[in-house]
């Protein structure tokens, strides 16, 4: 779709004939691998920002999107019978391309799916009303591409089941959708569930969500329907999938952000190699990117969208020692890469396991994905030829003994502990000390600072029955973190009765609490608590990375080591800079 019909700036397009030709290089290259291909037509409706489209978003009705805060303007009927012929021509121009299949997108609450909801269509014309005149544009659509592209060529129609929402669509609702489909001449039924407004991050959800917490909702339209049923179940791991498969919760596993994270994941899962699966962690580090108009990256595999730059490592390494200092996720991906480019890696961690912070992230409540994801990444250390020295903080005079072509230092970082009155107090302690089980913990806690490892510390520490007040100096809490899981992890905060203090900054640490200055008026204010937990953040190990950029000619600063970021910066500059390195 062009105008109101474009979801992303970045969004690849049947629209024309040249549209046509690029498929086809697409689809051909896919068969060379006997794997077939289906192309998915989506029209993102209300759930569009006019400042991409460069006009109004549009809709069945003027709902408004309380996630995007825009007004769409109701489409006319003559518009709605063009959009059918958008997706049919659409749908032609892929098969025209050697595209094996089409689904259509009716779940999330884009357009289609917007017809199909009682809560987004309150149309009194052909369109809207009833059951079936909501049914009508995704019927007339299923008809059109048969009527055009023959009765062998598979259509599927993507639905969310449930939108949990009171006016929206609920499961019976999504069975009698399942059924209308099915008569309509689908072929298959993707089962999923969520809009933007849903009140729990359904359409993607954090990786705190169990493998299969869904798998009820394909479960139940399967037993209405005879065409098979695709489940997607948050599904991260193959043995999950064989499981619900065994199960008969639905008759196709569908696994997206699985593939993002590692292309190769059903080849390892085929082969015998499932342990070497690169993890979704379900960060939403993938949807945050496309949210800032960037193109697609994962947290876990930083060539994901840099397949063509990446394509071709050069192998020069011809056995040049490189000294990695860190074995976290930035100095991991440059030893992989850096040992398949020839070159011989000794990786020095002063841990007992490799993985660095990711190993204290794990620590917070349903982040096992990410324990999951360091299992990996050390089964495929190990299946490389990297030298391993664990138990070894390496300092210059340990590397220079290597006599080494190249340092790179990922020596992480240290937490920030600003230079304010009573901060060496023996109450107060790190979230990562706290995490790690390191710290001793008493009574009532003040958490400072609201990011993601101190929501994760607070939670944990409400788990363990304390009683809970988080500061944040910025008026919002959370800042940086993507919605979807900030709502996800304040959801289950709030449930434990913590205070939430945003808009305040901590002056002083007092023997039995804190002293603290409201930023809208200065004004103090005292919270009482036995224990602080300092959750600031992190700054690089300066005198750590001048000591080795003094020592050594050849140094690359990569990870936490260079700047306090997430996973996503961590990989991307470690495999980066180790595609690079010369």
């Amino acid at each position: 779709m062009d105008g109101h019909g474009a979801g992303m700036p970045n969004q690849l397009a049947l629209r024309t004939f040249s549209d046509a030709v690029g498929m086809e290089r697409l689809a051909n290259t896919i068969h060379k691998y006997d794997a077939k291909i289906f192309v998915q037509l989506q029209h993102p409706g209300r759930e569009a920002h006019q400042a991409m489209l460069g006009e109004p978003c549009v809709g069945p009705s003027e709902v408004m999107c309380r996630v995007t805060g825009e007004m769409p303007r109701a489409l006319t009927t003559g518009e709605c019978e063009e959009i059918v012929e958008r997706f049919v021509s659409g749908a032609l121009l892929a098969q025209m391309a050697g595209i094996d299949g089409i689904e259509l997108h009716c779940a999330h609450g884009y357009l289609l799916g917007e017809f199909l909801s009682p809560h987004t269509n309150k149309r009194t014309d052909k369109y809207g009303g009833g059951f079936e005149n909501r049914m009508r544009i995704v019927v007339e659509i299923l008809e059109g591409i048969r009527s055009r592209c023959g009765p062998f060529f598979p259509l599927c129609v993507r639905i969310s089941a449930e939108e949990f929402l009171d006016d929206g669509v609920a499961l019976p609702d999504g069975v009698e959708i399942a059924r209308a489909l099915e008569r309509a001449g689908a072929d298959c039924i993707d089962v999923s569930c969520g809009i933007y407004e849903s009140p729990v991050p359904a359409c993607v959800e954090p990786g705190t969500y169990e493998q299969g917490w869904k798998k009820y909702m394909p479960a139940e339209i399967k037993k209405h329907v005879k065409i098979p049923v695709i489940g997607v179940c948050n599904i991260k791991e193959p043995h999950v999938a064989e499981a619900l498969l065994r199960e008969g919760a639905f008759d196709i596993a569908g696994v997206a952000r699985g593939h993002l994270a590692d292309p190769e994941w059903c080849v390892k899962a085929f082969s015998g190699r499932a342990h070497e699966i690169r993890t979704c962690i379900g960060c939403l580090a993938c949807f945050g990117e496309l949210d800032r108009l960037h193109h697609i990256k994962c947290a876990v595999n930083p060539r994901t969208g840099r397949e063509r730059e990446y394509k071709y490592p050069r192998t020069n390494g011809n056995g040049r020692t490189i000294a990695v200092v860190g074995g976290g996720p930035a100095g991991i991906e440059a030893g992989l890469l850096l040992d398949r480019r020839g070159f011989r890696v000794v990786l020095f961690d002063k841990g007992e396991r490799l993985g660095g912070t990711l190993n204290v992230a794990d620590k917070g409540k349903g982040k096992e994905k990410i324990t999951r994801l360091v299992d990996s990444l050390i089964a495929l250390v190990e299946k490389s030829h990297i030298e391993v020295r664990l138990h070894t903080e390496a300092d210059v005079d340990t590397v220079k003994a290597l006599n080494p072509y190249g340092v790179f230092v990922a020596c992480g970082a240290s937490p920030i502990i600003p230079p304010i009155p009573g901060i060496d107090g023996n109450h107060v302690v790190t979230a990562e000390d706290v995490l790690l089980g390191r710290a001793t913990v008493k009574g009532d806690c003040v958490v400072i600072g609201s990011g993601m490892t101190g929501l994760e510390t607070a939670e944990v520490l409400i788990s363990a029955g304390h009683q809970v007040t988080i500061v944040e100096m910025l008026q919002c809490m959370g800042p940086g973190v993507y919605p979807s899981i900030l709502v996800d992890v304040m959801g289950r905060i709030t449930k434990g009765s913590a205070l939430l203090l945003p808009g305040h900054k901590l002056l002083r640490v007092n023997p039995d609490g804190v002293l603290l200055e409201k930023t809208s008026d200065g004004s103090h204010l005292d919270v009482k608590g036995e224990t602080i937990v300092l959750a600031m953040g992190v700054r690089p190990k300066k005198d750590v990375v001048d000591a080795f950029c003094k020592a050594f000619q050849n140094v690359r600063v990569i990870g936490d080591a260079e700047r306090g970021a997430r996973i996503l910066e961590a990989t991307a500059a470690g495999y980066g800079k180790a595609f690079v390195f010369d």
